[in-house]
Parts: structure tokens; C-alpha cells; sequence
């Protein structure tokens, strides 16, 4: 049974202002909170190591929240959302001599938000806004316990490598400990990214050079435009936030063909499904050609899952496909259109699946019956069994 991790709400002692309102992010980011929900005719609530809080004792009044979007955020959000238009911002908040928001003197905050109006409850219309928390330090690369084979192959001279994961699954977080890794260790290589928005500010004093990061809408119109800029200021690494169209990805490619290394993400469930989910955005004509090309640059495709664990936190657990000159070999060998499917068995053969790493969890104690049941199918969880009593 997954032990209930104590969380008790925020009090809120001067009431809800602006500011109280800051110093509550800034206590949700002390409490190692990942998301925090509020909208309007709804208590505020945060997601804690995978589970939901309720984080203060009042139900928030939606004209309330109106008048703290415009104090805290800006109007312009909120008239651009009541027009029916999400918005995706980020929120930066900084110390100083005073300590604001209980902040120290040069400390800095980030938090990705999402705005949306909705229907939610009684309140036929209101604006719900989510905030992912971005922490202040970037994890060391060899503290997310990598497997061995995976952490050196991480950063290759030129290429393409791709995280993929559901919302929520760590991905932005992998990244940037990949290029802080790179920073810290190679100094030599130019790190520069393209985000949507920019969540983890990379640079630290003590950089030869400070990676330069590139906001989607504020520095340039779109990630292929992005990438196409990198390419003209001698970069060693191109970090690219998602691979969502054919622009992009033709330019990521590129990338990699040029003797750069390109680091995206992708929504995606299995290694697998990389490789068939971008040459979806490929014209039909162009796809064994593509798909060619693809496979000249990939270096790696590493999926990752959160699982709640029984002591009320979350581990992470991954697929992933290393491409070498022999498994290169294979696939070419084969219809473009069958290597998905190829690279998956290669993961089940060898028992590298979700479901393998979360069955030795649930052996060991680490996660419960209803997690295992969350990280894999009903026919899985049957296999596993067998093979457990064979």
C-alpha cells in the first residue's frame, strides 16, 4: 500500500493578494511540488509526487482570480484567454536585497504556464491556470540513475537524439541535465536551445561561453526557424523542445546531417513508435527517402514513465534503443515501415519494457499492485506472472 505522504495547506494568514499569491508559489516549489492547479469556484490544488493536494482552506472566487492574473501576470493574458485563446508563458520570480517572496538574495524561480478558459463546476466560464514548477538546480546527469550504455552514449559528436514520454514524465528535466552535463564537462561545445517556453535557464556563472536559449514567439516565430538560426552561429549542441511538425523535424535532421547534435522531444509511449510518428508528417512520396535519412542520423530514443513508489514519491523508469552500425544494418535491411515494431521486440527480448522494470519494482516493494496495474497492460501483467511461476 502506497504510504499517504503528510501535506497540509497553505495559510494564507494575510489573506490572498499578489503577493501572498507569489510567496505561495515559492512555498510549492519548497515543498517539491511538480504542478499547481487553480481556476476559478475551486480550492487551490498542487500535484505532489504524483498526487493531489488541496493547498488552501478557501474556495477562490472567480472574480478574485481575475483581478490576481492581472497583478501577478499581465491584462493582456487575461483578455487573450476570455477571447478563446489558450496561453503558454512563463513566470520567472527573483530575490533581492529584501528577500521578496521569501526568496534569497539571487535567487531565482521558474514556472511554465498554461491558460485556458473552461467550463469547471457551476461557473459556466472561467480561466484555469496550470504551473508546472521548474526547479532552481538542475539535477546532475549521474544522479537520474541512466544505465550505463545510455549515459555515454547521451551526447554523441553530431545526430539526432529524441526523449519521448507522456506530459509530465520528466523529459524537459532529462534534457537539461544533459546539457548542463555537457557545459560542466565539455566547455568546448556551444550549447544553444530552441523552447516554448524556456523552463530551466541553463547558464551559470563560471561558463566559458553561456548557452543562449531562444523563446518560440519572443525571439523567433517557430522551432524550425529556431534551428535554422543555430545553424548560422556555429553550435555543437541544438536542444529543440518538441519535434511538432515537418518543418522542424526536415530541420533537425539537417541538423544532424551537418555535424551537429540535435536534441528534441516527442510524445510518444515506446521507442518504437519514434520513427513511424515523425514520418507521419512527411509527405507519402517522401517517406522512404525520409525515413533513409532518419536513420543516417539517429543516435538514440529514450522513453521515460514516472511511477508513484510506496514511500509517497516517484521513480523513473525507461525504454530505450541505442543505434549502432549493426542495428543500422538491420533496418535498413527491412521495409522502413516495419522498424517500430522491430525495435520494440528488440526491448521486450531483451526485457527492457515498462512493464519489466516496473514487475521487478512491485517484487521489491517498491511500487504497489494498483501502480503496477497503472504501468502495464492486463496481457502483460498475465505474461509476467507466468514467466515468474515458470
Amino acid at each position: 500500500m502506497t504510504q499517504a505522504t503528510s501535506f497540509e495547506p497553505y495559510s494564507f494568514d494575510g489573506g490572498l493578494t499578489g503577493t501572498s499569491l507569489r510567496e505561495f508559489f515559492v512555498w510549492c516549489a519548497r515543498k517539491n511540488v511538480s504542478d499547481i492547479h487553480i481556476q476559478g469556484g475551486n480550492h487551490l490544488v498542487v500535484g505532489h509526487h504524483g498526487r493531489l493536494r488541496q493547498a488552501s482552506s478557501f474556495v477562490l472566487a472567480d472574480d478574485t482570480f481575475s483581478k490576481l492574473l492581472d497583478e501577478v501576470f499581465n491584462p493582456e493574458i487575461r483578455a487573450t484567454v476570455r477571447g478563446g485563446r489558450p496561453v503558454d508563458r512563463a513566470l520567472q520570480l527573483d530575490g533581492d536585497m529584501y528577500q521578496r517572496y521569501g526568496l534569497e538574495r539571487g535567487e531565482r524561480l521558474r514556472f511554465r504556464c498554461n491558460f485556458v478558459q473552461a467550463t469547471a463546476g457551476r461557473l459556466d466560464t472561467t480561466i484555469a491556470l496550470t504551473m508546472r514548477v521548474i526547479p532552481s538546480d538542475i539535477t546532475p546527469l549521474p544522479q537520474l540513475g541512466l544505465e550505463d550504455d545510455l549515459f555515454e552514449a547521451l551526447l554523441p559528436a553530431s545526430g539526432l537524439g529524441l526523449i519521448g514520454g507522456i506530459t509530465g514524465s520528466g523529459k524537459s528535466t532529462l534534457a537539461a541535465s544533459i546539457y548542463r552535463f555537457c557545459l560542466d564537462t565539455d566547455p568546448d561545445r556551444k550549447v544553444t536551445t530552441t523552447e516554448d517556453p524556456i523552463e530551466f535557464v541553463l547558464g551559470r556563472a563560471g561558463d566559458v561561453l553561456l548557452p543562449t536559449q531562444l523563446q518560440i514567439g519572443r525571439d523567433v516565430p517557430s522551432y524550425a526557424e529556431g534551428i535554422r538560426a543555430h545553424l548560422r552561429r556555429a553550435p555543437s549542441i541544438i536542444g529543440v523542445g518538441e519535434m511538432r511538425d515537418l518543418e522542424t523535424f526536415q530541420a533537425g535532421v539537417l541538423a544532424g546531417q551537418l555535424g551537429h547534435f540535435n536534441l528534441s522531444t516527442l510524445h510518444i509511449h515506446s521507442p518504437g513508435e519514434a520513427i513511424p510518428r515523425c514520418l507521419t508528417m512527411v509527405p507519402s512520396e517522401m517517406r522512404e527517402a525520409t525515413a533513409r535519412d532518419l536513420l543516417g542520423v539517429l543516435q538514440y530514443i529514450v522513453v521515460q514513465k514516472l511511477l508513484r513508489t510506496t514511500d509517497g514519491k516517484r521513480q523513473a523508469v525507461r525504454e530505450y534503443i541505442l543505434f549502432d552500425d549493426p542495428l543500422r544494418a538491420q533496418l535498413a535491411g527491412m521495409p522502413y515501415t516495419q522498424w517500430g515494431q522491430h525495435i520494440d521486440g528488440i526491448i521486450r527480448t531483451e526485457q527492457r519494457r515498462f512493464a519489466d522494470h516496473a514487475w521487478r519494482l512491485y517484487q521489491g516493494n517498491r511500487i504497489d499492485r494498483r501502480e503496477l496495474a497503472v504501468a502495464m497492460s492486463a496481457s502483460q501483467l498475465r505474461e509476467l506472472e507466468k514467466r515468474d511461476r515458470s
